[in-house]
């Protein structure tokens, strides 16, 4: 089964304003790549929120201005997400609506995918847990994590999928007996 996850870094609160993009792709469990970009948003849409680029992810407009926009990658991009048996993210009402957003403003037609969220998922496995923050998660699950940095969060992403697809998160799941 091949497992794609994507994770990406808004500049701003517009979909558009994607400044990173981090697929992980794993092949029966294993990761097998994981492509990471910096893209420069369309005009109009590009301005940083200062608090973001110094408090989450420390991109700025400075590492992006001269990489390419979405539709510069969206070929490559597009081709992984349709070659993905499952397509994932943490939070992935977030991830879907900054893709659908660029796919839509570049004029590029969306892939046929199914698609799951690990944080949905993960409440639903691990109920006891403070939150299902993809920090709180890796921590949990010892998975290495450098948070809000696009590639990393997929990685992390994809491997609390597979900790989800294992009998031990089924049993988590259930109620244990006094």
């Amino acid at each position: 089964m091949k497992i794609v996850a994507i994770d990406f870094e808004t500049a701003n609160h517009s979909p558009l304003s994607a400044c990173a993009l981090g697929l992980a792709v794993f092949e029966n469990s294993e990761l097998v790549a994981s492509p990471y970009w910096l893209i420069k948003p369309p005009r109009g849409h590009g301005w940083f929120l200062e608090e973001w680029t110094e408090d989450i992810h420390g991109i700025s407009w400075s590492d992006v201005r001269d990489k390419p926009g979405f539709d510069g990658i969206a070929s490559e991009v597009l081709g992984h997400l349709e070659a993905a048996d499952l397509v994932i993210a943490h939070n992935a009402r977030f991830d879907l609506r900054v893709l659908h957003a660029l796919l839509e403003h570049f004029q590029l037609s969306p892939p046929c995918i199914r698609h799951e969220c690990t944080l949905e998922l993960a409440r639903q496995a691990w109920p006891g847990l403070p939150n299902h923050r993809l920090s709180t998660l890796a921590a949990h699950l010892g998975i290495d994590l450098n948070h809000h940095h696009a590639q990393s969060d997929a990685i992390a992403a994809g491997r609390v999928m597979l900790a989800l697809n294992q009998p031990a998160a089924q049993d988590e799941a259930s109620p244990q007996p006094n």
